[in-house]
């Protein structure tokens, strides 16, 4: 720890002090008990004079949690997170137009809990909001439109909902293991009829 001073004359030194106790600690809250010098400049170090390999440096003693000392310890870690919760999806007008929307699901590793959630949660996932330490996320495109099954045109296989859905399965349980269970039914949300957008009663269009 460096002095704010190269060299202090004598007279701006006081040298052999001792604290007995609530009266200084060290920068990461440690209470300090011991001797002590003090310098004009308010800078108090450890040890009855300055010792350059030893001396460290102290300030006044207050009384720190242990939230106080952790964050003082380590900053950049972040002690507070979103907790996340299920969500099923809602599904627009403009989704069967597409004919696939987006799903996300989310676990937590030391209790093996899977759950559906929603895009700002899987937002705050990646972000770090919901602690990605303990949780693992994944998304995936669900195909709810089209022909349930494979089609051959010509010597090209057109593959149908049901397989679509089931690779998308297939490449998300590399990350979330438990969701060949979760989604057992490839066909859920699917309607195998044409979207028609409602008539506008109110004669806006």
């Amino acid at each position: 720890m460096a002095r704010l001073k190269l060299y202090y004359p004598t007279e701006e030194i006081t040298n052999n002090l001792y604290s007995f106790g609530s009266e200084l600690m060290t920068e990461d809250g440690t209470e300090y008990i011991g001797p002590y010098h003090r310098y004009i400049t308010s800078e108090v170090y450890t040890g009855a004079t300055w010792n350059a390999k030893t001396s460290k440096k102290l300030v006044a003693f207050k009384q720190l949690n242990k939230i106080t000392i952790y964050n003082t310890l380590k900053p950049d870690i972040q002690l507070k997170y979103s907790s996340p919760r299920r969500s099923s999806p809602q599904i627009a007008s403009a989704d069967y137009t597409r004919g696939s929307i987006q799903r996300y699901f989310i676990r937590k590793q030391n209790e093996a809990i899977v759950f559906e959630i929603d895009s700002g949660q899987f937002a705050n996932w990646s972000n770090n909001q919901i602690d990605n330490k303990i949780y693992t996320a994944t998304q995936l495109e669900w195909f709810i439109t089209g022909n349930t099954q494979d089609i051959k045109n010509g010597n090209v296989m057109i593959p149908g909902v049901i397989t679509k859905n089931t690779q998308q399965i297939k490449a998300a349980v590399q990350t979330i293991p438990e969701l060949t269970t979760i989604l057992s039914n490839p066909l859920e949300f699917y309607t195998d009829t044409d979207y028609i957008a409602p008539v506008d009663i109110n004669g806006l269009k």
